[in-house]
């Protein structure tokens, strides 16, 4: 099992330039809309070189290799920030990497990963096929496997973060990790109970992939049959064997989110916080949104979240930031139904639009539809979406139009 010491060995790869130390930050205006009732200090390792802690990792395994398996080459499977801490920490220590992605891997983790000089093999719709293909390549052709996560070196790595942590925030009482196959919180949880074992330490991981989580309560490896959520970089089958062993030695409790409150975090974070994170870093926040980590924090004290990385792509941030807007009713959707007769229909748009602009919303799409099947002769259906202040300001116009007289359809 993953060890102090081998955390504090992987710690001096700092001092040689393989990673750095990231910045741990209080945000004021996000800490008022959490709400939890204890300052919340953000790990900021979306500032870490490649945009992820996953090059902490990668450069503890690599750089304890020996020179002649080196040579042989490096292979990796990732769904993208694993890739490019391996392609990074192989090209400085001069190794040849090949790794293997899903085929949904986001184009920015896979260009990045190329820039790195890594060759990239797309294979398979999720991490898993990456990895047993990545494991059918080196059966075949050779050279050092370097998992993303069941590894002790990997694991002492990204435990690093934790010594951190505690000389960063010294009154640190917990700390709240994303979870995927539980490499990160592993080496973090090891590094903070073996300095300080009064500080909890909290998984969150998403309702989609939760097969640490399911572990963590069951005291047992249980591998989820299928996967399905938009935290790629957390999105696997099951949890290592031997990150459990840490997980189920060192982990005080561990929590799931679903989709919604990650976009919902995803936005939190860009308008708070001015951070542009991936949804797996995001977890953390999304865990402190819906209340799930109330029973889990300290009374006391002050909390650490890792925001893990900060690789997405500008297509995807889109979506998830719309699917959050929508969630917090500050785009809201209505549909009319309208009398369609020469003369009603513009009296009554022009009532619709005097309330509109009473509650102070903005249109942002507005669409007829007449000539249906579905709807009756002299109706129209119209369909519009708004732009509100929120939950209060969104029921208020509803409440509005139906004072109005106006038919929801």
């Amino acid at each position: 099992m993953v060890t102090l010491e081998q955390i504090m060995r992987a710690d001096r790869l700092r001092g040689e330039g393989r990673f750095h130390e990231t910045p741990l930050r209080y945000a004021t205006t996000l800490n008022k809309r959490l709400g939890v009732g204890l300052p919340v200090h953000l790990k900021l390792e979306l500032f870490q070189r490649t945009g992820s802690f996953k090059v902490r990792g990668a450069a503890a395994k690599i750089q304890a290799l020996t020179a002649a398996e080196r040579d042989q080459g490096i292979i990796a499977a990732s769904a993208g920030n694993h890739a490019q801490g391996v392609a990074l920490a192989a090209r400085s220590l001069g190794a040849k990497a090949r790794i293997v992605m899903p085929e949904y891997a986001p184009l920015t983790k896979r260009e990045a990963t190329e820039g790195y000089g890594a060759e990239v093999i797309l294979h398979g719709a999720s991490y898993d096929d990456a990895y047993h293909q990545a494991l059918q390549i080196q059966s075949e052709r050779g050279g050092v496997f370097v998992h993303a996560f069941d590894d002790d070196l990997v694991m002492a790595g990204q435990g690093t973060i934790g010594l951190e942590i505690l000389k960063q925030l010294p009154d640190v009482s917990a700390v709240v990790c994303p979870v995927g196959g539980g490499g990160l919180i592993a080496g973090i949880a090891t590094a903070v109970k073996a300095v300080r074992p009064e500080v909890r330490v909290i998984g969150v991981q998403a309702e989609g992939a939760d097969s640490a989580a399911q572990s963590f309560h069951a005291g047992r490896r249980i591998e989820t049959e299928s996967v399905e959520t938009i935290a790629d970089g957390i999105k696997v089958q099951h949890v290592g064997e031997r990150t459990l062993v840490a997980i189920l030695q060192h982990v005080d409790a561990m929590v799931t989110v679903d989709d919604i409150a990650i976009c919902r975090a995803l936005l939190m974070l860009d308008e708070h916080s001015h951070l542009s994170c991936e949804p797996a870093g995001a977890v953390p926040v999304a865990a402190m949104i819906n209340g799930v980590l109330k029973d889990a924090l300290p009374r006391t004290g002050t909390i650490a979240a890792i925001v893990s990385g900060g690789n997405m792509d500008t297509f995807q941030k889109t979506r998830y930031v719309r699917r959050a807007l929508a969630a917090e009713r500050r785009h809201l959707s209505i549909k009319l139904r309208l009398t369609d007769r020469r003369g009603s229909t513009p009296r009554q748009m022009a009532e619709l639009f005097h309330v509109l602009a009473e509650h102070e919303v903005n249109i942002l799409d507005v669409a007829y539809r007449r000539s249906t099947l579905d709807l009756p002769v002299g109706v129209v259906e119209v369909a519009l979406l708004l732009e509100t202040r929120g939950g209060e300001n969104a029921h208020a116009v509803r409440a509005a139009l139906g004072a109005a007289g106006f038919q929801f359809a």
